[in-house]
């Protein structure tokens, strides 16, 4: 009996027949975030593994339901449009993984020796906000860039297929090499689907809002983005709709038409967003869907086939070394999808390239959030999220416009740090939409308006003094070549 048990043993471990069968029926989540990750070129740096088949019937099952594909979030995040005072709870992965992403670079980012507000613990913050600029997104409007995320899947690609090609070398069986070959076809394929670029980007992408993106009460990070008609429309992708409704179609030229006003003139657009119509089918079963809705759903049905069909030929019967390279190939895709679906990318790869431009923490939440009110004047959205009872008498008066005793209550605290009011070249700061329009020194002697801004030539005469310089308007989406321009 136990020599039986051995020689079974021993036979399982020099050519494992039935592992890889039951291995790719694992993991399905792991490949579904790997491709909420990845996607939004033509190569998607997804590779071939366990868990591509329970993927399968997990996309085949969303579609069927909620008319999804991208993963849903795993990060509790909520955006706040603090201009507005309105928050959202997001719904939309990007935006989970952006607060997450950046929460992490942050952390590391942190400089340990700067003191700014008299803590000198750099980890002893009990708030913190880091305030972002948005910078331009040269990508097209429904387009990502490459990066070296693309390069790594493609590098992991070229091993997966050098293994596959191991048993046609030494036995002349080609069965791995087929089987790599076709997966990674129905990888690809399932990347290619629109469907993840119309959940993944918003229709309104030149926002000039102010987000601020948090965990909620609670937690010790905020992260504040100043649009400047540069920013997607971080509200929209909270709360994006489903496909099956035509709006995240619109920004597709070739699934969407130009919408007409009652006059059958094309309508002007506005509020940086496309006027236009989903493209949707007229007659059959798919009567009412956009037609982008249903490319997906009538490849994730052919996949779901395909899929089953691969499976049948991964069970069959192979001799030494085809089931330990089938295996490897699928266990190094395994590791190559788990990596990107974890790991963090850069607000580049999201179309969201920011530019820190300051940072205020400080040991107590409330001053963090006076500190950045002092500053910005939109602390009232944090203040209530973060303190939705009662306040102090003194935080009471602070916010009331009596700053002096509760500013006198911090400096009795020497960890507290001083407030933002006393700090030295603390200045206002002034948001007009377009562009931010900060203090700088000019001289008394107005300049002579026939030459623009200037100083004067006696500097022993004049002091300077602060006031707002003019910021050039971001390029709005009206000045993009492939959008449609108001008429004249």
């Amino acid at each position: 009996m136990s020599t039986s048990t051995s020689a079974e043993l021993a036979s399982q471990w020099i050519n494992p027949g039935d592992v890889s069968t039951i291995l790719l029926a694992l993991g399905g989540d792991v490949v579904q975030k790997a491709f909420s990750q990845g996607t939004g070129k033509v190569y998607v740096p997804v590779c071939f593994s366990f868990g591509c088949v329970a993927y399968a019937f997990i996309a085949l099952v969303g579609i069927i339901g909620d008319g999804r594909l991208l993963s849903p979030p795993d990060y509790p995040c909520k955006v706040f449009n603090l201009r507005s005072g309105y928050q959202r709870e997001s719904k939309s992965f990007v935006l989970s993984r952006l607060l997450r992403d950046l929460e992490a670079i942050e952390s590391r980012n942190t400089d340990g020796e700067e003191d700014t507000n008299g803590d000198y613990d750099p980890n002893g913050y009990g708030l913190r906000i880091s305030v972002f600029e948005a910078t331009w997104n040269g990508n097209d409007r429904t387009q990502f860039s490459w990066s070296w995320i693309h390069l790594v899947g493609f590098i992991v690609t070229i091993i997966q297929f050098t293994l596959a090609a191991i048993p046609f070398i030494v036995n002349r069986t080609w069965s791995v090499l087929l089987i790599t070959a076709a997966g990674t076809v129905l990888v690809q394929w399932t990347g290619l689907l629109p469907q993840w670029r119309a959940e993944k980007l918003p229709n309104r992408q030149r926002s000039p809002e102010i987000y601020a993106l948090t965990s909620g009460n609670g937690s010790r990070e905020v992260m504040v983005i100043l649009g400047y008609g540069r920013c997607l429309d971080l509200e929209s992708l909270a709360a994006s709709q489903s496909p099956r409704n035509g709006r995240p179609w619109e920004k597709f030229r070739l699934l969407s038409r130009p919408q007409q006003g009652y006059n059958k003139e094309p309508s002007i657009p506005r509020r940086n967003t496309f006027l236009r119509k989903a493209t949707k089918c007229q007659k059959g079963p798919f009567k009412g869907f956009p037609v982008g809705f249903i490319i997906t759903q009538v490849s994730c049905g052919c996949l779901s086939v395909l899929w089953l069909l691969l499976l049948v030929n991964v069970s069959a019967r192979s001799m030494f070394p085809e089931s330990w390279c089938l295996i490897g190939v699928g266990a190094l895709g395994m590791f190559q999808n788990a990596w990107l679906a974890a790991r963090e990318l850069s607000p580049e790869m999201r179309n969201i390239p920011l530019k820190r431009v300051d940072q205020i923490k400080a040991r107590k939440v409330m001053d963090c959030i006076m500190d950045f009110h002092t500053t910005y004047k939109l602390g009232e959205p944090l203040r209530d999220e973060f303190f939705p009872g009662r306040l102090r008498p003194a935080e009471a008066a602070w916010w009331e416009g009596d700053y002096e005793k509760y500013d006198e209550e911090r400096r009795g605290t020497p960890s507290r740090g001083l407030p933002q009011r006393e700090m030295p070249q603390a200045g206002e700061f002034f948001y007009m939409g377009d562009g931010p329009i900060l203090p700088e020194p000019v001289l008394e002697k107005p300049p002579d308006v026939g030459r623009g801004k200037g100083k004067a030539v006696d500097l022993d005469t004049e002091e300077p003094h602060l006031a707002s310089s003019f910021v050039h308007r971001a390029p709005s989406l009206e000045c993009r070549t492939d959008s449609m321009r108001p008429p004249d």
